[in-house]
């Protein structure tokens, strides 16, 4: 199998257990602190920056499936996971993979309260900060869990 189709096939399965692990919880997935159980694998975008597609599209799939799904969540929450997970692969790659994670996770946090703000007047600083718990708690698993997953040989770093 050549290199480009491998990583396709490695960028669709991350984005379809992300959208599958977001969507079989989604009874806490889709409520304003959006713990989304699919976060935990968020981090692996620090370590390949492939993985950074993966988490653009696994949001706009999981977000399909969402009650409030609208343009909000189908195009300003996919692209800001792409950009929050493409500069949190950066932290990550210059600095410490975990403040990577963590960066990602105040990334999201922002942009959730901020769409919620927009769509729904939820109070941001409430949102954020309900969010914000939530994405410490998935991201420093996630990154503990890849870590685990690195060191037995289940994935390769690269950068």
């Amino acid at each position: 199998m050549s290199k480009r189709i491998e990583d396709i096939v490695q960028i669709s399965v991350v984005a379809c257990l992300y959208a599958v692990l977001t969507v079989t919880f989604s009874s806490f997935s889709y409520l304003p602190a959006q713990f989304r159980i699919g976060e935990l694998i968020k981090p692996i975008s620090t370590f390949q920056k492939k993985f950074v597609l993966s988490m653009m599209i696994g949001n706009f799939l999981s977000n399909l499936f969402s009650p409030f799904a609208g343009p909000m969540e189908l195009i300003f929450m996919p692209l800001s996971n792409l950009i929050g997970c493409l500069l949190g692969y950066y932290i990550g790659k210059y600095s410490n993979k975990f403040l990577g994670s963590i960066f990602i996770g105040i990334w999201i946090s922002t942009s959730v309260a901020i769409t919620l703000k927009i769509a729904a007047n939820f109070p941001f600083v409430q949102t954020f900060t309900g969010v914000l718990f939530a994405e410490t708690i998935l991201m420093t698993a996630g990154y503990l869990i890849l870590l685990i997953v690195f060191k037995k040989g289940g994935l390769k770093i690269d950068g």
